[in-house]
């Protein structure tokens, strides 16, 4: 077949080649029955962990997510360097290929998401991780004998009718393991769509893949409780479901998903993937030295509003303070700016969240300020993927007198035009504006909540209340500036060196993940920095140790 293929453009020049049907049969043989991933970054990892043996003693059980992203391939394989040498331990892998593995619901997504090609494709991915890996907990694509499957069938249909007939309230529970929010985030993103529909035949079959995960994750934790679990992110069935059974089994989760702290533990009380950010105000206020502190946040704080880039926004392609020219409506003095999200990147990564998704977010908001007759503006993402903003041309033909900005235009213009208010659903932009003086409204435990710089609705009545004021404020503009550095110091500044370093690795390493072209060297030095980190070093060593007094 690679014959076949590589002498494609000979076979064109000497005027003959293989009908279309067949070179297209070719490749798709190729693609099942590829031993690897051909992904050359995982390659220039397996190449760097390859000297990396588990002694064969008895070790300690860590289960570890199988996940096909080759930068989390090489930060779980750091992690278990720093364990091989200190004893090793048994690492079992925990395959998530399921509703994740296509986008849409064709007969190609169908086939995509089949047991039979997750099979082929995910063996890829565990052979990747061996030796490192031991072998496999389990696979969210699991064979089960067919009484099993007909329980499961049954379940997901009256899970999904009960859940569906209670129309806006989607609280869905499975033995136990709440993944309610689990499941809209799965069919935002891999319908895809920009609002969640409970009607639609997708979302049962989703609850079917998310009852088959509980059944297996569940059996796995409760049987094997490894001592310890590795997870990327806490959203969606791939990530969201293992972490919460482990838990509810009393097994250590550590997430890796983190931009503000490399290394997050879950727990039952908190096992979202973000900061927990409730004790930021109680800690700032304890500390000595404040006004130093917060004069190097204001600094710091500087760099973002003048269009830079710092660790906490480093997940964006571009800023929203960059200076790009464009022209600010002239009469955005007094007007609230409603500042967009991406419809279909997950919205349940805080508690709290007063809507199901963030289409009827902003439908509530337009409807509300509308009929208020309050002036306002809509200002897209900037880092929005494309179907975002097909998303925002249906809305706009909807609302027909809906204002958008353009998404180049700088937040720092829009203050200086005199905008009234800001509005989000747990954005970073209601510190940034607290800081210029300018109110903001948000719905979800976002991460300024321990502060007063932003008024926070826990309702639908509740946020529509403040939408119709919103010049008030919740505290004068001296002390939310304050607030707003105090914030800005304890989420990007506070905390021990080697930690900070450690974040800062982390930050660059990613970025040199997703930067298409870059050299295999540059990419190794990036991943040699986080490896090698002190941070990093000693977080290893406080895993392995827990691990083990585990284990033991």
């Amino acid at each position: 077949m690679k014959v076949l293929q590589d002498n494609a453009a000979d076979r064109a020049a000497a005027g003959w080649a293989l009908p279309k049907a067949l070179e297209r049969a070719v490749r798709g043989l190729r693609f099942l029955f590829r031993r690897l991933p051909s992904d050359p970054r995982l390659a220039a990892f397996r190449a760097a962990f390859s000297d990396v043996r588990m002694p064969a003693v008895e070790q300690p059980v860590v289960a570890m997510q199988c996940i096909e992203d080759p930068m989390y391939f090489a930060i779980f394989s750091a992690l278990l360097e720093q364990f091989a040498q200190r004893g090793g331990v048994r690492a079992e892998l925990v395959v998530v290929r399921g509703i994740n593995a296509a986008i849409g619901t064709g007969r190609s997504a169908a086939l995509l998401r089949s047991r039979a090609l997750g099979w082929l494709v995910s063996g890829r991915w565990i052979r990747a991780n061996l030796p490192l890996a031991s072998g496999v907990a389990y696979r969210s694509l699991a064979f089960a004998n067919p009484l099993t499957e007909w329980r499961d069938a049954r379940l997901a249909r009256r899970l999904w009718r009960d859940a569906r007939d209670r129309g806006g309230d989607f609280a869905l529970d499975i033995d136990g393991v709440p993944v309610g929010d689990l499941v809209i985030d799965s069919y935002l993103r891999f319908r895809p769509a920009p609002r969640f529909d409970a009607t639609d035949p997708f979302v049962g079959v989703i609850v079917r893949q998310a009852v088959r995960d509980v059944r297996e994750a569940r059996r796995y934790f409760s049987r094997r409780r490894p001592a310890l679990y590795l997870t990327t992110y806490a959203t969606y069935l791939e990530h969201g479901i293992a972490a919460r059974v482990a838990l509810q089994q009393g097994v250590r989760v550590m997430s890796f998903g983190n931009f503000t702290r490399f290394g997050r533990e879950l727990t039952l009380g908190d096992w979202f993937h973000t900061a927990d950010t409730s004790n930021y105000r109680r800690d700032f206020e304890a500390l000595p030295d404040q006004e130093a502190r917060l004069a190097e946040a204001e600094r710091a704080l500087q760099v973002r509003l003048n269009g830079g880039i710092d660790a906490a926004t480093s997940y964006m392609r571009s800023s929203a303070y960059g200076q790009s020219g464009k022209p600010v409506p002239a009469d955005m003095r007094g007007a609230v700016v409603v500042f967009m999200h991406d419809f279909y990147d997950s919205p349940h990564i805080y508690h709290d969240l007063v809507f199901p998704d963030f289409w009827t977010w902003i439908e509530c908001t337009i409807e509300t300020l509308t009929e208020a007759g309050i002036p306002f503006y809509v200002k897209p993402h900037p880092n929005q993927v494309h179907l975002s903003g097909e998303a925002l041309q249906t809305l706009k033909a909807k609302h027909p007198s809906l204002r958008l900005l353009d998404s180049g235009i700088s937040n720092t213009q829009l203050v200086e035009a005199g905008m009234a208010c800001g509005v989000t659903v747990y954005g970073t932009v209601a510190h940034e504006l607290a800081y210029l003086g300018v109110p903001s409204i948000a719905c979800a435990r976002h991460p300024h909540h321990a502060f007063d710089l932003c008024r926070t609705a826990r309702t639908v009545a509740e946020y529509r209340a403040m939408l119709r004021t919103p010049g008030e404020r919740p505290l004068e503009p001296a002390q939310m500036r304050r607030q707003a550095l105090s914030f800005y110091y304890m989420h990007n500044l506070h905390g021990d060196p080697a930690v900070l370093e450690l974040r800062t690795a982390f930050t660059a390493f990613w970025r040199a993940s997703h930067t298409a072209d870059l050299p295999a060297q540059d990419l190794l030095q990036a991943l040699d920095r986080l490896r090698r980190a002190p941070g990093f070093v000693a977080l290893a060593a406080d895993l392995f140790a827990r691990t083990k007094q585990h284990a033991g």
